[in-house]
């Protein structure tokens, strides 16, 4: 049975999906943890990655996001990025020292994800970056 949501937390996960830095940063110092996840699991710097509010995951990591955090199926920021064609959060998110190469559950890298995608302009951004492709069917 889902979980429900507090309402803080709700507004905190709709503020970094459509973008919104300042309600982000405001819910943070009224205490809403920066790593809360939604009733699928997906943290607001996911949430972020996947729409490509930058701003957003400069505050979140700013306040103890972890940039590594995952998904249930093992994916974490960067590879919703990926999915989601948001180049210069990928960009962002390695230059904080975020991982290219994160093994989701299923073996994959953003790189296979990328490719798998057949999209090119990702594929050669992450390899820029230092990706490796891990998957046999990518």
């Amino acid at each position: 049975m889902a979980q429900l949501m507090s309402k803080s937390a709700t507004a905190f996960i709709r503020a970094c999906s459509s973008g919104d830095a300042t309600m982000v940063a405001q819910l943070l110092r009224e205490g809403v943890a920066a790593d809360t996840r939604d009733k699928y699991k997906l943290t607001g710097l996911i949430w972020a990655g996947r729409k490509g509010h930058v701003e957003v995951a400069k505050i979140l990591l700013l306040n103890g996001s972890d940039i590594e955090g995952i998904d249930v199926r093992g994916r974490t920021s960067l590879f919703h990025a990926v999915t989601y064609k948001r180049y210069d959060f990928v960009e962002y998110l390695v230059s904080q020292g975020g991982n290219v190469n994160p093994v989701d559950k299923h073996g994959w890298t953003p790189l296979d994800i990328a490719t798998s995608n057949h999209n090119v302009k990702m594929a050669r951004l992450l390899e820029g970056l230092g990706g490796r492709r891990v998957a046999t069917k990518a």
